[in-house]
C-alpha cells in the first residue's frame, strides 16, 4: 500500500478466521477457508485470491478496486 499512493483509498478490514469463520459476513461473501482475500468496491465484489500470497496477485485485487 504504501508502494501506490492510490492504494490508500482502499479500507483494508482482517478477519481472523477462527472467530468468525461462521459469521453473516463470511456467509455473505462465501468465504469457506482461511486465506481468503475479497476485494469489495462500492459494496460489490470485484476480486477474489483464494490461499495465495503472491504479491502479483493481491495487488491485482488493489488495482481492482481503483
Amino acid at each position: 500500500m504504501n508502494e501506490n499512493p492510490a492504494y490508500q483509498a482502499v479500507t483494508v478490514m482482517k478477519v481472523d478466521w477462527d472467530a468468525h469463520s461462521g459469521s453473516d459476513a463470511a456467509k455473505d461473501h462465501g468465504v469457506r477457508r482461511r486465506a481468503t482475500l475479497v476485494m469489495l468496491s462500492g459494496g460489490e465484489e470485484v476480486g477474489r485470491v483464494n490461499g495465495s500470497t503472491r504479491r502479483d496477485d493481491i495487488e491485482a485485487l488493489f488495482k481492482a478496486a481503483i
